[in-house]
């Protein structure tokens, strides 16, 4: 083996091989934990140090740019959601909008005939949870799609799935049931705006 001062190695040997090749009979430089839970490390890191005159250092210490990136990729992440929700909930009510207005007559003649605000109030909130019970359904079918593809046709040099990816189905029930709710906030506007409208004033349109 081959060193110098800008590259380092690693050589697992046995630890008494070790122990003679540095003269430390009995004795050790360093040791590593490993645990169950890695989320652990820094609690268990900082325990330890208030117990031995060592110096303990976790994982998150050792990697803090890692730990760093890997928090600045999470809050990227979790604006991108928010974004995408917000952008979600002014599409399903631009959508309803329009319906309100294509549909005065009709909403008029109801209100004419008898029906309440409160039920119109109530088909166009209905509406809004439809549409987001059927996009969370087409999303949920594409992202087992393409989860499938990707873990069928992205493969490394051994032939096994480069990642393995899973769809946990708590997640895919969170996920459709914030869809649904993002559909009926996204309805409130638009179903107050039909079940205020003025039958008469509806009808002439």
């Amino acid at each position: 083996m081959r060193c110098d001062k800008h590259a380092q190695r690693t050589v697992i040997v046995p630890l008494r091989a070790a122990q003679n090749l540095l003269g430390l009979p009995g004795g050790a430089t360093n040791l590593d934990i490993t645990l169950f839970d890695v989320w652990i490390a820094q609690t268990l890191a900082e325990d330890l140090r208030t117990r031995y005159p060592y110096k303990v250092e976790s994982w998150q210490e050792n990697n803090a740019q890692l730990v760093s990136a890997l928090n600045a990729q999470s809050v990227s992440t979790g604006i991108i959601r928010s974004v995408v929700m917000v952008v979600v909930v002014l599409g399903i009510a631009s959508v309803l909008v329009v319906s309100v207005v294509q549909k005065g007559r009709e909403i008029g003649i109801l209100r004419a005939m008898g029906t309440t605000r409160a039920q119109i109030l109530r088909v166009f909130l209905l509406q809004g949870a439809v549409v987001g019970v059927l996009g969370s359904v087409l999303g949920l079918l594409l992202a087992v799609a393409l989860i499938w593809a990707f873990t069928h046709f992205v493969k490394g040099s051994d032939g096994l799935p480069l990642f393995n990816i899973t769809l946990p189905w708590r997640v895919a029930l969170n996920v459709a049931a914030v869809a649904s709710v993002c559909g009926v906030l996204a309805a409130i506007a638009p179903a107050r705006r039909a079940a205020a409208m003025d039958p008469a004033q509806a009808i002439r349109l």
